[in-house]
């Protein structure tokens, strides 16, 4: 059994700033995102973690420091999707432009790539589900903690749970918990964005 805590990384600049941010933008956290995240480490106290996980980007290095008070093994599968061409674009704007690529809830849609050159839901996919593979084969009855991303989480819990109709799961907010159990032969959600 492999206890995985999944962490959004806290407020960054650019969520502040109201700008698109995938893998292309590199922001540190704001003085409200260090915050969350010494709300998240809160959350989590008592928890001994074997061993610590973080995309590469510095919103996500930096709330897991914040936690774990030590660096995390950075590994470039849990980056954030890359939005393509709206990397760094205003949300309000990509919004009002490109409405047809989002839901009511302002969740992106499956065939956004097709606008913004970005990546496809399924090369997220592929690479979170490799990166849980390894976790759950090198970390059997340890407790990990994962800092990764808003949608990075959102495709995660999808295809742990195989849900097919995304865009009806909103991404975590900034510095949420979400826990998952891995076994053999079932996953199972604990919660998501607590």
């Amino acid at each position: 059994m492999t206890t995985i805590y999944l962490v959004r990384h806290g407020q960054s600049q650019a969520n502040e700033a109201g700008i698109m941010q995938g893998s292309q933008i590199d922001t540190p956290l704001t003085e409200l995102g260090k915050e969350q995240a010494l709300f998240a480490k809160e959350k989590l106290q008592g928890i001994f973690f074997d061993q610590s996980y973080a995309s590469p980007l510095k919103r996500a290095k930096q709330t897991a420091k914040i936690i774990t008070r030590k660096d995390p093994r950075l590994d470039k599968r849990l980056l954030e999707f890359d939005y393509g061409s709206w990397d760094g674009q205003k949300l309000s704007d990509i919004y009002q432009k490109y409405a047809q690529y989002f839901d009511e809830n302002y969740n992106l849609l499956p065939n956004s790539w097709e606008a913004s050159g970005g990546q496809t839901y399924a090369e997220v996919t592929t690479k979170v589900k490799s990166f849980l593979t390894d976790v759950q084969k090198k970390h059997k009855n340890e407790t990990i903690l994962v800092v990764s991303h808003g949608f990075t989480i959102k495709l995660l819990v999808a295809y742990l749970l195989d849900i097919g109709k995304l865009e009806s799961l909103n991404e975590p907010a900034n510095a949420s918990v979400t826990k998952i159990v891995l076994k053999n032969d079932t996953q199972t959600l604990f919660y998501y964005g607590k």
